[in-house]
């Protein structure tokens, strides 16, 4: 009978396995990784910049739920020609459009520990954010586009270049002011360039209209609806409300802005293909307007994940998204090497000054990619993160590691670990790391089945080291566990909640230099109901994991953490996706 189930449970990991392989995700993926390498940047030539990391963030999407090794690697090895393993980016940061690799370094991060990356993303936070601030900004607060040539300059596209990251950034960090500066810049755009009349966003805003040619003289507010500009706000928008707290004052406003957006997506949709026009509410009345796809891809994403999320009705908005993925599948082409191609989208372009110079021959659609000349990255972006939203409905991962302990002795420290679930794990590699950044293999334990491994280092010659395991498969992907650091015993005390925000149901407690006792656990909700509860002992370990399963029926949203024991309670606020 167990070897039945056994081949029950292979079965369905095949079937799975195949599935996912069959997506338009991983064939895009595939496709890239293939045409470009080593990096990203023999596509594109920009360097650290968002042409680069929009795909490689669609790329972190595919790898969330298809956690094969080759996509991180990919990845990662595009950030490290730019970040030293000090954590400085040797590039200067005179654009949003440069901030934006921050949000790879926070996934590269949350991947793998390494401080490295959350010093990258330090560095880029702080030149927007607080009193060391020295980005330019208007004389009302608000962020140029650009440093030179844009001055005064607030587009749509820098909503999503800057802002999504800064509401990671906070999130993890519990960093108010990231977060604060997230909402309050994004809102600033609706609240100028919202039209009420269509339910559409303007592209861009002045705070000198005289200085330009295409902004209104009285309010700054340039004349169209640009799809892909509207398309970075719409995912812009999402991204960030991911992030921000249900007690936030202002996320009701976020709610309302994507709200009404929807309305005026939903209305100005293409009945025919599905798609938007690259002009959104110009229709066929434009000579020259044609049905773009970058745009349409970015709609589909962020209606999706709102959807999905419960921040817009699933009945009112669902067949408008179903109805833009069949129009995007069928711009979907075969290229020259048998692999995927993307059609028909808006090549790069900055704001203009009318709707005719948004269909200017130099802005008719191309396709990626082409045999010779500008390879444009907007087309692979944004199918990236439509497929993403639309073939993935749940994040799985191969197997997650129940706990993982460091407890430190005389000469030694024992690490002790304990998986879920073993399917498909070869082996486990012990790393270490006297930095947090460089980690070394000093051991490997093969997967037994039994789920529960320790391993005695006797060789601790430093005031502080840090650890981690590498539990690799069959298949030779690999994923990490949490990084655990040992320093003295009952200082800097620290708890945290990982990953956050919680994918699948699982959440690991991070416990550093907890006092020894017994600890009960509450999940609760925004509401104040609690979803799910918990106890556990601690010995004399100096760090502990314990991970904690959500049921099945908690929703998306916000919820709180709190851990209490005989003389301390700590909430922390977690996000379920």
């Amino acid at each position: 009978m167990k070897s039945f189930f056994t081949s029950l449970a292979l079965f369905f990991i095949t079937l799975s396995s195949f599935s996912q392989s069959n997506t338009w995700s991983v064939k895009f993926s595939n496709a890239i990784m293939s045409r470009y390498t080593p990096t990203i940047d023999n596509m594109t030539s920009k360097g650290w910049e968002y042409s680069n990391t929009i795909i490689m963030h669609g790329m972190e999407k595919v790898y969330d739920n298809v956690p094969t090794a080759s996509y991180l690697s990919y990845i990662q090895a595009y950030i490290d020609l730019y970040v030293n393993p000090a954590g400085a980016i040797s590039q200067t940061i005179n654009s949003l459009d440069k901030i934006h690799p921050g949000i790879t370094c926070l996934f590269l991060y949350e991947k793998t520990g390494l401080l490295k990356y959350k010093t990258a993303a330090t560095f880029l936070r702080n030149k927007l954010v607080g009193p060391s601030a020295t980005y330019s900004k208007t004389s009302n607060g608000i962020l140029w586009h650009k440093l030179s040539g844009y001055n005064n300059i607030m587009m749509l596209d820098g909503m999503y270049m800057a802002h999504p990251f800064l509401a990671k950034y906070g999130s993890l960090f519990n960093d108010n002011a990231a977060i604060d500066t997230a909402v309050n810049q994004t809102l600033f755009a609706y609240n100028q360039l919202y039209d009420n009349t269509t339910h559409l966003i303007k592209h861009a805003w002045t705070s000198t209209p005289v200085s330009y040619g295409w902004a209104n003289g009285t309010t700054g507010n340039s004349s169209e609806v640009w799809s892909r500009a509207m398309g970075w706000y719409m995912m812009a928008l999402v991204d960030i409300l991911k992030y921000v707290p249900a007690a936030h004052p202002k996320r009701a406003n976020l709610l309302t802005a994507l709200s009404n957006l929807a309305v005026g997506i939903k209305n100005y949709q293409d009945a025919t293909s599905g798609l938007w026009y690259q002009v959104v509410d110009r229709g066929t009345s434009l000579t020259n307007n044609y049905l773009e796809t970058s745009g349409s891809a970015m709609f589909v994403y962020a209606l999706k994940t709102a959807i999905n999320n419960g921040w817009i009705s699933s009945a009112t908005y669902l067949a408008t998204v179903q109805s833009g993925w069949t129009g995007l599948q069928n711009k979907i082409g075969t290229y020259s090497d048998g692999k995927p191609m993307i059609n028909d989208f808006a090549p790069a372009m900055t704001v203009q000054s009318s709707a005719a110079n948004y269909v200017l021959t130099s802005f008719q659609p191309v396709d990626c990619p082409v045999a010779t000349g500008t390879q444009h990255p907007h087309g692979y972006a944004a199918i990236l993160m439509a497929a993403s939203a639309m073939e993935f409905t749940m994040s799985t991962l191969p197997v997650k590691f129940v706990s993982f302990t460091a407890k430190e002795n005389t000469g030694n420290i024992k690490l002790s670990w304990q998986s879920a679930d073993e399917n498909g794990t070869h082996h486990y590699e012990i790393q270490k790391s006297n930095n947090g950044n460089e980690f070394t293999t000093i051991g490997n334990v093969n997967a037994t089945g039994i789920s529960y491994y320790n391993w005695i280092d006797n060789s601790v010659n430093t005031s502080r080291v840090y650890y981690r395991i590498k539990a690799v498969d069959d298949d030779k992907s690999f994923y990490y566990s949490p990084i655990l650091s040992i320093k003295q015993k009952n200082t800097g005390q620290s708890v945290y909640v990982s990953p956050n925000p919680v994918k699948d149901g699982q959440l690991n407690i991070v416990l550093n230099n907890i006092d020894a006792g017994n600890y009960s656990v509450k999940i609760i909700s925004a509401g104040g109901t609690i979803v799910e509860t918990t106890s556990f002992s601690i010995g004399d370990e100096t760090n502990v994991v314990k991970a904690l399963f959500l049921p099945a029926k908690v929703s998306h949203g916000v919820y709180y953490m709190q851990l209490k024991g005989k003389n301390s309670i700590i909430n922390k606020m977690i996000m379920v996706n």
